[in-house]
């Protein structure tokens, strides 16, 4: 594998115009269902993978509001790409919080320096949305090495990442704790796609998201030494939810995808004369009023004080369904042809479908949220 340009120096939320501007000259190709390698670089060479790594191992040393904002900048161009940056953020946090110092060294600086791209991979066929059911197995050798074996899929970024955080059992079957993510005999390994055992077995045709290289994945008699293990035991189901504790949130990219629909259908509307209308006005208003809403939730996700998992959830919630509210709205006030499947507003109306369905599900992040209120 060639070693991608070492990213520049760069301040604040980032040079993204050149991701950006890659983004948008491809916005109508998904035909391959994963971002160019034109788009891949664009992200690898800027500022925007490194963005809220500590500055002591190359980072922009950013905070989770800036990493909302770049997301959400990201999700008005692109929402499929702006997912695979979410969850590389997600990657991130979790080794700044769980990870120890070797492996703050060598995998942050792999991202600063070489712009190497992280993923998650915990579901799989017949699992639940809790991650409470995992199949694949970590089964350790005599040597204290992990053999990895298992299927993964929907792995958002399958075949794209260089590094796949994996969720797999490593001991009997415990008591799952209620109104959490996954269990305490599971472990949370660094996988790397370079090494033997690593089987990447393709992308999903998906309905919206569908350059967001969600796939499949396959571990067979994969070796992971013990440097390889960010989690085990109970810190395992506090890492696979830590990124919320942050305020970092999936709104982010509802927001994105509720204010590239507000501005398509307004200039749609102003082009076609409707605002003429006091029907098509009111139209207007609702898309306005949807819009802030969703800015709303979003800015709160990272204001409150302390653990923000139940503003981050909340936003994630509130955001999805308001900004898939928002795309129909819009598809209705640019009439039949926003239904076409090459349209922008309908692409942004299966996008935002997509959000409430991934991780943790809409009806999941409800029942998380209610837990944690009980058990205050």
């Amino acid at each position: 594998m060639d070693r991608p340009t070492t990213p520049t120096d760069a301040p604040g939320p980032l040079e993204l115009s050149e991701a950006l501007t890659a983004l948008r000259a491809e916005a109508g190709d998904d035909s391959t269902g994963r971002p160019s390698e034109v788009v891949l670089a664009a992200l690898r060479t800027t500022g925007v993978l490194r963005l809220p790594i500590p500055a002591e191992y190359g980072g922009l040393d950013a905070d989770w509001h800036e990493a909302n904002a770049v997301i959400t900048a990201l999700a008005r161009a692109d929402a499929s790409v702006a997912i695979i940056v979410f969850l590389h953020y997600a990657a991130v946090s979790r080794i700044i919080a769980y990870g120890s110092d070797e492996h703050r060294k060598r995998l942050l600086s792999a991202v600063a320096h070489d712009g190497r791209i992280f993923a998650s991979s915990w579901s799989e066929p017949g699992t639940d949305a809790a991650k409470q059911k995992v199949s694949t197995t970590a089964t350790r050798c005599s040597t204290g090495a992990w053999e990895l074996d298992g299927a993964k899929t929907f792995t958002t970024g399958a075949g794209v990442a260089d590094f796949y955080l994996v969720l797999a059992r490593t001991g009997d079957e415990q008591e799952a704790p209620q109104g959490s993510y996954g269990r305490s005999d599971q472990g949370v390994f660094v996988v790397d796609s370079t090494r033997p055992g690593f089987v990447f077995d393709g992308v999903l045709d998906l309905s919206g998201m569908r350059r967001s290289a969600t796939g499949l994945i396959r571990l067979s008699r994969y070796r992971a030494e013990e440097a390889d293990v960010l989690t085990r035991s109970h810190r395992t189901p506090e890492a696979i939810g830590h990124p919320h504790t942050l305020g970092l949130t999936l709104g982010a990219v509802a927001l994105g995808i509720a204010q590239e629909a507000h501005d398509t259908a307004v200039g749609t509307a102003h082009g076609r004369a409707l605002p003429d209308n006091p029907l098509s006005r009111h139209h207007i208003f609702e898309l306005g009023a949807q819009l802030a809403a969703v800015r709303g939730v979003v800015e709160a996700a990272t204001s409150a004080p302390g653990d923000r998992t139940g503003s981050a959830l909340t936003a994630k919630v509130f955001g999805s369904e308001t900004a898939e509210a928002l795309c129909r709205t819009a598809q209705g006030l640019a009439g039949s042809a926003a239904f076409s499947r090459s349209h922008p507003l309908n692409r942004l109306a299966q996008d935002a479908r997509a959000i409430t369905l991934m991780g943790p599900p809409n009806y999941l992040c409800r029942e998380l949220v209610v837990t944690r209120m009980a058990n205050r």
